[in-house]
């Protein structure tokens, strides 16, 4: 639209959506205003016009009550920490990377990443989510079992948490606090959500480095700025991720890229490590190529603790 005057042209965009109930019987005025509202709500910029359809309540309810049960689990202390081991060269455990679960307390049912995490983020509960996974491994560290070698355990970041004044400074005062915390407590921002390239992140990450944490760059490789990410984020190490690994045996362009990635990280003097190993003939390839550290279902799927300390007994 525009508004044309003697002094001067102001444009401003409009946009329209439509919601329609076609009455397949007799309802009143109220009622079927409810329905076109119903159908507005569901409309987009790619879906303007929404017919009201008796599925589209049922959907809406479902996910209504899906979203109450991940809030109620969230804040009912429901969180389950699942650990996915990273092994060296020679099959050692040299750290874990925590994977979060929801776990039903009446049934014991686990929620799947998949089941909850659309709803953490359309709710924008992500300080909420990673405040309770950090409470969660602190008590971890601090009750470490004796039969497992105590060894970093990697927490994920999804950027917007990062954004939140309270929540970093909590975080930048437990390292400031605790400088043995650096050794234990590592940080792993995915290198493609939308944040990790904010000024305001890249500053956050620089300070929690200052003070001891180690910056990893997850999924590196997957993202639209790779390099500049190196170069601004403060991190020491680069996870290969899984999409290059799984055909490293059979691509040679998935190999050559591979290789250059750890070239570039071995000039930067970062470490590596290659997620998302599956099998022998991979981990081989990886080998040869130079890498030291590896994480993938070839050395264990996420499991809780109890898991890994009754491995730990059986090895021994």
């Amino acid at each position: 639209m525009m508004i044309d005057s003697a002094s001067a042209k102001v444009e401003h965009p409009l946009s329209w959506r439509v919601g329609h109930y076609h009455a397949t019987r007799e309802i009143n005025v109220d009622a079927a205003a409810e329905c076109c509202a119903i159908a507005l709500s569901q409309s987009s910029e790619l879906s303007p016009i929404v017919s009201f359809s008796v599925n589209t309540v049922k959907t809406i309810r479902e996910n209504t009550q899906q979203k109450d049960n991940v809030k109620m689990l969230l804040d009912n202390g429901c969180l389950a920490l699942y650990l996915q081991p990273q092994v060296d060269i020679n099959g050692n455990i040299v750290g874990y990377e925590i994977l979060a679960r929801l776990k039903e307390p009446k049934t014991g049912t686990v929620l799947q990443p998949y089941q909850f995490l659309p709803l953490v983020e359309q709710n924008k509960w992500e300080v909420l989510f990673t405040q309770k996974i950090i409470d969660g491994t602190l008590e971890l560290i601090k009750s470490w079992p004796a039969g497992l070698p105590p060894v970093p355990l990697a927490i994920n970041l999804s950027g917007p948490e990062l954004l939140s004044d309270l929540f970093y400074e909590k975080l930048l005062r437990r390292y400031s606090e605790s400088p043995e915390l650096g050794k234990r407590l590592k940080l792993e921002l995915t290198e493609t959500s939308v944040l990790a390239s904010h000024n305001e992140t890249k500053r956050r990450l620089m300070s929690l480095s200052n003070v001891g944490a180690t910056i990893i760059i997850d999924d590196f490789g997957t993202g639209h700025a790779s390099l500049s990410q190196l170069i601004d984020m403060s991190a020491s190490i680069i996870k290969v991720d899984r999409e290059f690994v799984e055909r490293v045996e059979t691509s040679e362009r998935h190999r050559k890229i591979v290789k250059m990635t750890l070239d570039l990280a071995k000039s930067l003097e970062m470490q590596t490590i290659a997620e998302g190993v599956e099998t022998r003939a991979q981990l081989s390839v990886l080998k040869d190529m130079g890498f030291k550290h590896f994480q993938g279902y070839l050395f264990g799927k996420p499991a809780p603790i109890e898991h890994w300390i009754s491995a730990s007994k059986a090895q021994a």
